[in-house]
């Protein structure tokens, strides 16, 4: 991680612990040698969408309202959390967790993220303030047969807190994303985590909630939603990430220890794009063809316009016109 990007964790995670008290341009480490990368630290945090307050006698950061951060919701769920203000990635931090030894259900939060990582390298906006941005741990009992049903039954998950929020018309697109009217609202991404006693998954969630049409980055405001666009109203973030772990805890519980052998019937049934024309992107090749759902190891499976069938088990799905 660069210097810069050091600097700024360090100064977030010092004004945080603050709980918006003022703190001293000394105390910040702002002195003649070091006032100019102090400022250009906090500047990166205002552009990152922490209220950040700059006065001569120091420095304050307010903490949003709804922070899920150290929230008495998540200290009942009885699984460590670690809350963070700003980090690198949460999936990058719960991976390294979960190679020392983490438990299961370890939840790793932050309000924002300099580099929050999509599919394919992509990168994922996340401002603070605006979503939540986690990564569970989550550890079977024994190798599971079909990994790429990991990231499946978290989509589940997040589509029935989602719905019962009052998000109703919201649907799954293989093989991460929580759509709502071809807008994405909410992407999983699942890491393997390898490790001396076994295996263990990182479910990456990010869920979009505060943000209006016009706070995305122009490149992708046409292509995404946020639980306040579809509800009409502000969104809790505290509760739906208590309801959320809570959900995703007891799915993982219950389907688990049977090789999460019940998911690809209910993803099929909660997805957007059965009988829709896609094109899929995988590898070097961009195939066209009727989504017929995912198989039992989550592959997509596609009906090519020729009439015969190919499975995927990563790639880009696009929804056609």
């Amino acid at each position: 991680m660069r210097d810069d990007d050091q600097l700024v964790l360090a100064l977030g995670m010092r004004l945080w612990g603050q709980c918006g008290q003022v703190m001293s341009w000394e105390h910040l480490g702002a002195d003649a040698r070091g006032h100019d990368r102090t400022v250009a630290a906090l500047s990166c945090l205002q552009e990152m969408g922490f209220d950040v307050r700059l006065a001569p006698s120091g420095v304050r950061l307010v903490p949003p309202e709804d922070t899920p951060c150290s929230h008495e919701l998540l200290r009942g769920l009885g699984v460590p959390t670690v809350c963070s203000p700003v980090v690198g990635s949460t999936s990058t931090v719960a991976g390294l967790l979960a190679k020392a030894g983490a438990p299961h259900g370890t939840i790793v939060l932050a309000e924002a993220q300099l580099h929050g990582r999509g599919r394919h390298g992509s990168p994922w906006f996340s401002p603070a303030g605006e979503g939540i941005w986690c990564s569970v741990v989550l550890r079977p009992g024994s190798p599971l047969p079909h990994p790429g049903l990991v990231s499946l039954l978290a989509g589940l998950c997040v589509l029935r807190v989602l719905r019962r929020a009052g998000a109703e018309a919201v649907v799954l697109k293989w093989a991460n994303d929580v759509m709502w009217r071809r807008k994405k609202a909410c992407g999983v991404l699942v890491d393997r985590v390898p490790h001396p006693d076994g295996e263990s998954y990182v479910a990456g969630i990010g869920i979009n909630v505060h943000q209006s049409e016009e706070r995305f980055p122009q490149g992708i405001r046409a292509k995404s939603a946020s639980v306040d666009m579809i509800l009409k109203r502000s969104a809790n973030r505290a509760e739906l990430l208590a309801s959320l772990a809570r959900d995703l805890l007891e799915a993982w519980a219950k389907e688990e220890p049977e090789g999460l052998t019940s998911t690809p019937g209910e993803w099929n049934a909660e997805s957007g794009t059965v009988g829709m024309m896609v094109r899929v992107g995988a590898d070097s090749e961009l195939l066209t063809g009727t989504v017929e759902g995912v198989g039992d190891d989550g592959a997509l499976i596609l009906r090519l316009v020729d009439g015969t069938r190919r499975m995927f088990v990563s790639g880009h799905v696009e929804l056609m016109e």
